[in-house]
């Protein structure tokens, strides 16, 4: 009965919903005004939906590794852990976001945010803490 490691989770996951709900978030406070659409509500409520396309695929595969390992127990995933290790970052790319495109804008294509994904992920500004950090980085190692 033994518990799958959360970073075990496979990473293209993990980089699919990092890369598709980064159309979100700040967590310090904006240093450009906010383009048409945004306020601080609606950035939040960005961050918030980010957080939670996060956690669903890393969830589905948690669960799908405790079964694959024959466990027909399993420690729950520590949902509260990883809402709160991902929340900041998603907060972060919502502002910066919000900052450079307008809401319309957004609405039309979330790929624009890849840069601010990526550069998160490299350990940039907005880059991840605590137990999606420990995911990333795992997930960087075992690619070497």
């Amino acid at each position: 009965m033994s518990m799958p490691n959360p970073s075990k989770i496979p990473g293209a996951a993990l980089l699919l919903v990092l890369f598709c709900a980064a159309a979100i978030g700040a967590d310090e406070p904006a240093k450009k005004p906010l383009k048409e659409g945004w306020d601080r509500k609606q950035i939040k409520v960005f961050a918030y939906a980010c957080t939670d396309g996060m956690l669903a695929p890393v969830l589905r595969d948690y669960n799908a590794a405790a079964t694959a390992g024959g466990a027909t127990l399993h420690k729950p995933f520590p949902e509260k852990e990883f809402r709160d290790s991902a929340f900041p970052m998603c907060l972060c790319i919502s502002e910066r976001v919000a900052a450079t495109w307008t809401m319309e804008e957004m609405k039309k294509g979330s790929q624009r945010s890849k840069p601010y994904v990526d550069e998160a992920l490299s350990g940039g500004r907005c880059k991840p803490e605590g137990m999606l950090a420990d995911i990333v980085k795992k997930r960087k190692e075992d690619a070497k």
